[in-house]
């Protein structure tokens, strides 16, 4: 076998990399997930949400109606209350160290929805 060219040699790691990567891929953890919950006459859209243990969590909540009584969101396990304005991105940012299902609800808690840390 002759000798390999610069540009053979280069090429080989360019492959070498990109198998790698692409090995790399699904096991990688994200740095941040995120979600957007609708509040709709029909309550939280979606009323499920999952999520992996030990990432960062953004969850964006936006209120579409007046006509239900979910003016605010609660994470009662995570100790978070906040405000839900007509029409505006309200962002809740947590990071879940459990596995487990854990709920959040309007503040008459009236409406649910489920958070599932896996």
């Amino acid at each position: 076998m002759g000798k390999l060219t610069v540009t053979s040699r280069l090429l080989i790691a360019l492959v070498i990399l990109a198998i790698g990567a692409a090995t790399n891929a699904g096991t990688a953890k994200p740095r941040r997930q995120t979600a957007t919950v609708k509040i709709t006459e029909r309550g939280f859209e979606p009323y499920v949400l999952k999520f992996r243990r030990g990432i960062r969590t953004r969850i964006t909540f936006v209120r579409t109606t007046d006509a239900t009584c979910a003016n605010e969101v609660v994470f009662p396990e995570f100790g978070i209350r906040r405000e839900l304005p007509l029409n505006q991105p309200v962002v809740i940012t947590l990071t879940p160290t459990k596995r487990g299902e854990f709920s959040f609800t309007c503040g008459m808690n009236m409406m649910r929805g489920k958070l599932i840390v896996q």
